[in-house]
């Protein structure tokens, strides 16, 4: 039942996981240090089209922007989320990070949106088999410095959730959240087989959608767990449930579950260079064609892409969004 796991496939995962703004704003919220957390606004965040992966690393990583306020002032604040897939620490992460960083605040200048740049909050997000002991502080990449030195380099800390080393239960007081959580904090162990009723605890209260989506996830790991194994599980953990979730289990499920998150990845990523694009011939680009191009499918993004590539202007692409 088990097949080879990638970066896609975690990916999928952890933006389908993040789809829904209620359930980000509260991993936020859950997972940025709580002194962090106290001064954002509780309104769910919005979630920015763009990626600023590179392409090498686009195949390893999931790049997530979301924007929200500061609760005093109003102002924006971005907040950028990284998934970490290694099995194992990464040391040059902060160096990642701030790439991405350099990229978003270039981004936000391309669109001439002016000074003072938004504070950008990273929060690093690892489910890998070791404990993360890489220091979250950039300076900590020069080794040690002489204190005069330190003020000419960059300095910035990212968050860490390390799910790893999270207890089950307080990996989310919402229990669809810790039910998603839960099956990428196992995926990649070798006895997850094992740990299958921990995995499927919340069967009993998900909708089927979530359970399918746990299931295709983790069908998809290293730790080999076979349907028997899965039925047996909810034999003990939803009984109730058994037909119901086992009826609807089939490879061809699986296989197109798959298909549809690496499309879903495909079409970010045409509709990110479809923005640039724009961006570079034409300036900043409104609103409500950014939310055309976010909806558009990968037939539509690619006759747009063509048609940028002479258009005399926006309005030739969007007649009703350039003016906005």
């Amino acid at each position: 039942m088990a097949s080879p796991v990638s970066g896609n496939i975690h990916d999928a995962f952890f933006k389908q996981l993040m789809s829904e703004p209620a359930t980000a704003g509260l991993f936020l919220r859950e997972r940025l240090p709580p002194e962090v957390a106290a001064l954002l606004s509780c309104e769910p965040p919005e979630l920015l089209p763009g990626s600023f992966v590179d392409e090498e690393l686009a195949q390893h990583h999931s790049d997530l922007l979301f924007r929200t306020r500061f609760a005093q002032g109003g102002e924006d604040a971005l907040i950028f989320v990284l998934v970490e897939h290694k099995s194992a620490p990464e040391p040059l992460v902060a160096l990642q990070v701030l790439r991405y960083l350099t990229r978003i605040w270039d981004g936000w200048i391309r669109q001439d949106r002016g000074r003072p740049l938004p504070v950008v909050i990273p929060l690093v997000v690892y489910h890998g088999l070791r404990t993360w002991t890489i220091s979250p502080h950039f300076q900590a990449l020069f080794g040690a410095l002489p204190p005069e030195i330190a003020p000419y380099l960059p300095t910035f800390d990212y968050s860490l959730a390390d799910l790893g080393r999270i207890d089950d239960e307080a990996l989310s007081q919402q229990i669809r959240l810790r039910a998603l959580l839960k099956a990428l904090k196992y995926v990649l162990r070798p006895d997850l087989s094992e740990r299958i009723d921990v995995v499927l605890a919340e069967v009993a209260t998900l909708d089927l959608v979530d359970v399918l989506l746990v299931l295709t996830y983790i069908d998809k790991g290293p730790g080999m767990v076979d349907p028997e194994t899965v039925r047996a599980a909810l034999r003990r953990v939803a009984p109730a449930r058994e037909e119901e979730i086992m009826g609807s289990i089939t490879q061809p499920f699986f296989e197109e579950g798959v298909k549809q998150g690496l499309a879903q990845g495909e079409a970010k990523g045409k509709a990110d260079a479809l923005l640039r694009l724009l961006a570079r011939r034409f300036g900043p680009v409104p609103d409500t064609a950014r939310q055309q191009i976010a909806q558009a499918d990968m037939s539509v993004l690619d006759d747009w892409f063509d048609a940028a590539v002479d258009a005399p202007d926006l309005d030739a692409l969007f007649p009703r969004s350039s003016n906005h």
